[in-house]
């Protein structure tokens, strides 16, 4: 399996993002954010954007995510985010399509269901930033560049493979022999969980980025991990995976819980990246322990409790 990484960044990743995640209930209900921040911000949105934005047809068709890889697979620069808009009103749809069927290797079956949608799901994408976007907290989006910097040092330095994991906190992937590249990019909205999107040749994943903590606050990472730690049968979940890969059936066997108990605390404990997650193409996913994320656990609560001290 060979491919290159790519690590990105453009306010336009976090703007579908966002978007993604307040339609989609499997990810709203899951997310940091939450499904008190979606009601609170349909209560922000005009009457005829709520309307469309919570039509059945929006759960169950995929036309946003046309929209949303061909954007993801483009290298956009730093052009500003209203001018980025602007210019893609004016595209042709026929353009779109042919850098997929081309450019991104879809077949035409695939596309087919998607042809006709681009400048609907754009109309959407530019009211969700008129009326929520533009609005958000000024540290999302210097987080996120912040974030992106940091993490594009490593290019050249170590393996795609690893970089990817630590990115991710935990996911492997294995057996994608026709994938030539991994793009990257942060995202807040989704946080803790990892956004993706596999097409023939690329893969895309949105990994998780937290808000920077005032001085005085621990960090929602180490939050997590204190959280994860606390719950019995999440630490028998940790120890089943010490020395063998374990599918999700494996692990609903052992633990003797309902599947979606099991599914919460893997979640909790992918979040605190404690848990590697291996995904395959042809395959369910498996787990096992992430010993990384367990080996610095004391020193990140030492650090922080006595940060004061050692800076006195």
């Amino acid at each position: 399996m060979t491919y290159s990484v790519e690590l990105r960044f453009h306010p336009i990743y976090e703007l579908l993002n966002s978007l993604h995640v307040y339609v989609h209930a499997s990810f709203y209900k899951k997310v940091d954010l939450g499904a008190k921040w979606r009601k609170a911000t349909m209560k922000k949105l005009s009457k005829e954007l709520a309307e469309a934005l919570e039509s059945e047809q929006i759960e169950h068709l995929s036309y946003l995510n046309y929209l949303n890889d061909y954007l993801f697979s483009l290298k956009l620069g730093n052009a500003p985010l209203e001018q980025l808009l602007q210019e893609l009103s004016k595209l042709e749809e026929k353009e779109v399509i042919n850098y997929f069927l081309n450019q991104l290797h879809v077949s035409e079956e695939k596309l087919k269901p998607h042809i006709g949608t681009f400048h609907q799901s754009l109309h959407l994408v530019k009211r969700w930033n008129e009326e929520y976007f533009q609005q958000i907290a000024p540290s999302i989006l210097p987080s996120l560049e912040m974030d992106f910097k940091q993490k594009s040092q490593l290019l050249g330095k170590e393996e795609p493979s690893d970089i990817i994991e630590k990115a991710t906190n935990g996911l492997l992937l294995r057996g994608f022999s026709e994938v030539k590249r991994v793009i990257l990019y942060p995202v807040y909205h989704a946080s803790p969980i990892i956004t993706f999107a596999h097409l023939p040749q690329v893969h895309f994943y949105g990994y998780p980025v937290d808000l920077i903590p005032s001085s005085e606050e621990p960090s929602p990472s180490l939050m997590r991990r204190g959280v994860a730690l606390t719950d019995k049968n999440r630490l028998q979940i940790l120890r089943y995976l010490v020395n063998n890969e374990r599918s999700f059936t494996d692990i609903v066997k052992y633990i003797g819980l309902a599947k979606s108990t099991v599914h919460h605390h893997l979640i909790s404990l992918r979040a605190a990246g404690l848990v590697q997650v291996i995904v395959t193409p042809h395959s369910s996913d498996r787990f096992r322990l992430r010993e990384e994320g367990l080996e610095h656990i004391f020193q990140d609560y030492h650090r922080y409790i006595f940060s004061d001290r050692n800076e006195s």
